[in-house]
Parts: structure tokens; C-alpha cells; sequence
């Protein structure tokens, strides 16, 4: 008698629990594209917490997956849990191989039980697979589906009213549970809770976004605990963002649509072609009847938007804010099959060593499973096979060029547009509108208008000695000099006009923490940003809008002192100032490196 291909007891018990998931996301998001497979409008996810008897600490002991979806028959319910067993063999939707289900819940957890129904919960049916039942042989075939209830904590969920949304999963659907889960990581629900949010929102954005599917998580310990999943745009595009802008606040990262005056913070990007936006690129492919044919690839670019990016925006290095921050987590080129994300990295289309500047333009490659040969999308769905190909290999065995070389001509180049549009939008500048001028100035404006000591100050001798063209030509230097491309008179008067100007710039890490002039017949306060002191302290202050308007405000009463006894006093006035400025040197640095007694 011949030897088994398979041991089917070892294998499974050993080598299809490592096959290949990168992560508990990527095996989560397995079971999620089954229920978008068969329809589902709805998909719960329902974490479970049990106490470690060996840590005393609370982890995932189990996660359940409800669909309202179309339910299976039980041909299908029976095949299911089986390896390269599948009912979808048509290159149209995002099922591919039919080794997602056992595999992600292995990957997972050793023992997956699988409920479904189609014409009523009563009318229920259950399979499942035992790692541990196999192995001892207690289990050697996937049984016949059984007439079985749910279980009683999933009842819950089947008829659930949320708010003014109700839920109703009992004419049809589908329930997955994963049991004994032993390799999820992060343990903790909350912690898992957290990454699904962001992979799931990334890898489904599609979905949730046209409103075919809506995804939410539970932590069945705490029923009232339920994180709504939006799309995770990484173009940066979409209106009902997990992550949105305000142009007032253009540092900070506004989630799940919380706060006023909401927007993308990326625009789509118009090429030197002028396509707008996205690129078809044809791309030729054998069908399975070896016929050659044509489908097309298409690619989309997105880049940040000027308010969200130029020197008006951020004075220093957008990065090291909250805005680039997040931008930073999605950097990369997202690859989307049948409107599902399956991979996200660089794919040797452009170069990065540490340069942050990539983190603000986007890049999607988005395409048909009929491609998926050329791709070379795994079983599991989890990568493609898209990587630089050598010269003397320009042609694969098909006689057909490799897709990477065909999508690189078009990329890398547009890459390389975008990158350098960004470098001259970030050393340009604007003058905001009236309506924008910055809170602390408008309140300096707002006092000293209707003050009565405007004519003994240095700055209002200075408007009497000076004449209007003069002031003109040096107020347009000043704001050329603060990053403002060809000023306008109406920019030049409102920046004249103002009793205050605050510029943040760089005068070098051994210049002062800030400087003032009022040779411009209005008080001009520039901010070193090179100095220890905003390195340090100011920059955390100035992510806070209320926290930088109070420290301008502060800076503004000190200077207008000044201002005020400069005609009397300059040479001590100046003498005062210097003395501060290196007593504040002193005290940082010995906060920063305090002394050894």
C-alpha cells in the first residue's frame, strides 16, 4: 500500500497554522472579504476576552464574525473548512483560490466553528475543524453540516438596535468563531481593536466609502463599546475619511469626523500631461484559454493640498507635527484587486532614505482579477509579486514584458513630479485673508485701535518719517522675506496695517530665541525656530492652537512695552533684552543638562 501525499494530521496541526498571514489583521480581513463575497451589507466583528490562568491578565480568547449575507447552502456549508475547496472559480469578485477561511482561522486559532443559514437563525447549520481533534484522530473529515443554534452570547447581536440603526441578521447570514485563539497579537481587545480599525478601514476603504458594506467591532465584555470602521484612505481623498484636515488647524489630524470645517488634506494630482488624477495604463494577459488580451491598469495620484503643507500652514518641518505624523503611517503605493487593498509598500518604484517628503503624495494601483497572473497575487491574498526585474530579463516566459516594467515608465516619473511640486509648494508661502488673520493678531488689533497712546510709540514716529512707497517696498521685502511669493498692495497694506506680524523662521540654533523690528511702522516678531528654546518647549506649545495664540499674545504685551519706551530708553531697552536672551540660554540649558551639584 502507497504512502500518503498528505499527513493530514501533522499537516495541519503544524505547517498550515504558519501559512503565511502577516499578521491577526490580514487573517481578520480573510474572513471579512467571504462575507463581502456573498453580499453582506453588514459585518460585525466581536472580540472576546478571557482570563490567562498563566498571567493573570485578560486576552483574546475568542473573535466571532456575523455577516447578514446570502448564507450557505449546506453543499457549500459541507466544503467550506476544506482546503483548495471553493465555489467561486469566476475571475470576478475578491475570492481567489478557497483556502481563505481555514487558513486565516488557523493561522489564528486551532479550533474554527462556521454557522450559516438562508431562510431563518431557526433553520441554523454548523461545521467545523479541530486542530487538536485531528492530530489525536479523533478527527479525520470535515462533518456533514448539523442542525445547531448559534451560541448564546452571539444571540445578542442577531437583532440589535444601535442608536436610530437596526440590525436584523436572522433571515440570512453567516457566523464564524474562532475559538481558543492562541497567536493573535496584540492579546488585549482594545489593542487589536485599535489595529483593525486602521487595517480594516485601510484594506476595505472601497467598500465602506460607496456604502456596500458597513463594518463595525465589538468587545463583547463591554456591549456599549462599538468602533464604527471608516475608510482609511492613504490618497488621502475621500470625504468620509477616518482622517480629515481643517485648514484653521492644518498641524492637527481630525478621526471619525470630529471636529468643524472638515476636509481630504490631499488633492488629486494633475500631471505635466494634464491627466487629471488617475492614468489607464493597457496591459496584455493570457486568458485561461491561452488567448491574448487586454486589460487596463489604472493609476491614481493624490498630493497634499498647499493649506495643509506650505510655510503659511506649518512654519517648520511639517513632519514632525500630528498631520505628518499620521501621514507618515500611510506612505507607500497601495495595490487594490476588485476594489480590495491586497498590498501596500514601495515596490522599487522610488527610493527612500529617511526623506519624509514622500509621505505627502499617493500613489494607487488599482486592477481586475483576470491579472492576476501577471501580479502574481499569493493564494491568501496577502502580497503581489511586483519588484524591480533585472535588464536581461525584460520578457517572462509568455513572451509578455514584466508588469513592473510597464507600470514603472508611467510611475516612477510621475513620482518624481510630485515630489518636486511638493518641495517648491513647501517654500512657498501665503498672506491669509482677512478672515484668516492669525487670533493673536486680530486681538492686538482689536486693543490697539482703540488705545489713545498709539502716537508715543516707535512705531507710529516711524509711519510719520516714512513715506507710503516706502513703507510699501520694504513691507513687500518683509513678506518675501517671510516666504510670500509676489505679494499683492492689498497683502501689503493688510500686513502694514497690522498693529502685530508674527513670522516663525529659522535665524540660525546660536541666534536668538526671537527678534523684533519696527521699521516697518508695525511691531514684526519672528520666532526662531533653530533655537533650543522652540526645539525644545515652543514647538510642542505651537501644536495647540489656544497654547500659541496665549504664548503670541504674551510675546506681543513684552515687545509693545518696548515699543512704547523705545524713543526714551532704546539703548537700555536693548541692554534688558540681551541680558534676558542669555539668561534664557542659561536656564535652558541647564534643564536640558543639569549640572552634576
Amino acid at each position: 500500500m502507497g504512502e500518503s501525499i498528505v499527513d493530514i494530521q501533522h499537516f495541519l496541526g503544524d505547517a498550515l497554522r504558519s501559512s503565511g498571514y502577516k499578521d491577526a489583521e490580514s487573517a481578520v480581513s480573510e474572513i471579512i472579504d467571504n462575507s463581502i463575497e456573498a453580499e453582506a451589507k453588514n459585518v460585525f466583528v466581536i472580540l472576546k476576552d478571557s482570563v490567562n490562568d498563566k498571567t493573570g491578565r485578560k486576552n483574546i480568547s475568542e473573535v466571532g464574525f456575523l455577516d447578514d449575507g446570502m448564507g450557505m447552502s449546506d453543499e457549500i456549508l459541507g466544503k467550506c473548512l476544506g482546503l483548495g475547496v471553493s465555489t467561486r472559480r469566476e475571475r470576478k469578485g475578491i475570492g481567489r483560490f478557497g483556502v481563505g477561511l481555514p487558513q486565516a482561522s488557523l493561522y489564528a486559532c486551532p479550533e474554527v466553528y462556521v454557522y450559516s443559514w438562508q431562510n431563518g437563525i431557526e433553520n441554523a447549520k454548523c461545521v467545523y475543524l479541530d486542530i487538536n481533534k485531528i492530530k489525536s484522530g479523533e478527527q479525520k473529515v470535515i462533518p456533514d453540516p448539523k442542525s445547531t443554534s448559534v451560541p448564546e452570547r452571539y444571540k445578542y447581536y442577531i437583532n440589535l438596535k444601535i442608536n436610530d440603526e437596526h440590525f436584523d441578521f436572522r433571515k440570512n447570514g453567516t457566523l464564524v468563531v474562532w475559538k481558543n485563539c492562541d497567536k493573535i497579537q496584540p492579546k488585549t481587545s482594545c489593542a487589536l481593536k485599535s489595529r483593525l480599525e486602521f487595517s480594516v478601514g485601510q484594506k476595505f476603504r472601497y467598500f465602506i466609502h460607496d456604502k456596500k458594506c458597513s463594518i463595525k467591532i465589538f468587545n463583547d465584555d463591554n456591549k456599549d463599546d462599538i468602533t464604527t470602521v471608516f475608510p482609511n484612505d492613504p490618497l488621502f481623498l475621500m470625504e468620509d475619511n477616518y482622517a480629515l484636515g481643517n485648514p484653521d488647524e492644518p498641524k492637527k489630524i481630525f478621526i471619525k469626523h470630529n471636529g468643524e470645517n472638515l476636509e481630504p488634506i490631499f488633492e488629486p494630482y494633475t500631471t505635466k500631461s494634464g491627466k487629471i488624477g488617475e492614468v489607464d495604463i493597457p496591459v496584455k494577459y493570457y486568458d485561461k484559454n491561452g488567448e491574448l488580451k487586454t486589460s487596463n491598469v489604472k493609476v491614481r495620484y493624490s498630493v497634499v493640498k498647499n493649506k495643509f503643507y506650505d510655510q503659511t500652514a506649518i512654519e517648520n518641518e511639517p513632519g514632525r507635527y500630528e498631520i505628518g505624523n499620521y501621514a507618515k503611517k500611510l506612505e507607500g503605493i497601495s495595490v487594490v484587486r476588485a476594489g480590495r487593498e491586497i498590498d501596500f509598500r514601495k515596490f522599487d518604484f522610488y527610493e527612500n532614505v529617511n526623506e519624509p517628503q514622500h509621505r505627502w503624495w499617493g500613489c494607487e494601483i488599482i486592477f481586475n482579477p483576470e491579472l492576476d497572473e501577471i501580479f502574481g497575487v499569493s493564494n491568501n491574498k496577502q502580497y503581489v509579486e511586483l519588484k524591480k526585474t533585472e535588464n536581461n530579463d525584460l520578457l517572462d516566459f509568455e513572451g509578455l514584458e514584466p508588469i513592473w516594467n510597464t507600470l514603472s515608465r508611467e510611475i516612477s516619473s510621475t513620482i518624481k513630479e510630485m515630489y518636486k511640486r511638493n518641495e517648491e509648494i513647501r517654500k512657498s508661502a501665503r498672506t491669509l485673508p482677512e478672515e484668516r488673520i492669525p487670533a493673536s493678531t486680530q486681538t492686538v488689533n482689536t486693543v490697539e485701535n482703540s488705545a489713545d497712546d498709539n502716537g508715543d510709540t516707535e512705531t507710529s514716529k516711524i509711519k510719520k518719517t516714512k513715506s507710503m512707497e516706502q513703507l510699501e517696498d520694504e513691507g513687500k521685502s518683509a513678506l518675501i522675506d517671510i516666504g510670500v511669493k509676489n505679494p499683492s498692495k492689498d497683502e501689503i497694506y493688510r500686513f502694514l496695517n497690522n498693529s502685530v506680524n508674527f513670522a516663525y523662521k529659522d535665524l540660525g540654533k546660536f541666534g536668538p530665541a526671537f527678534d523684533y523690528s519696527f521699521s516697518l511702522g508695525t511691531e514684526l516678531i519672528t520666532i526662531n525656530i533653530a533655537h533650543k528654546f522652540y526645539t525644545s518647549f515652543l514647538e510642542k506649545v505651537a501644536e495647540d492652537e489656544n497654547s500659541k495664540t496665549t504664548f503670541e499674545l504674551f510675546l506681543a504685551s513684552f515687545v509693545r512695552a518696548v515699543d512704547k519706551t523705545n524713543p526714551q530708553q532704546q539703548e537700555q531697552n536693548d541692554k534688558l533684552i540681551s541680558t534676558w536672551q542669555t539668561r534664557l540660554n542659561e536656564y535652558i540649558d541647564e534643564l536640558l543638562n543639569p549640572s552634576e551639584n
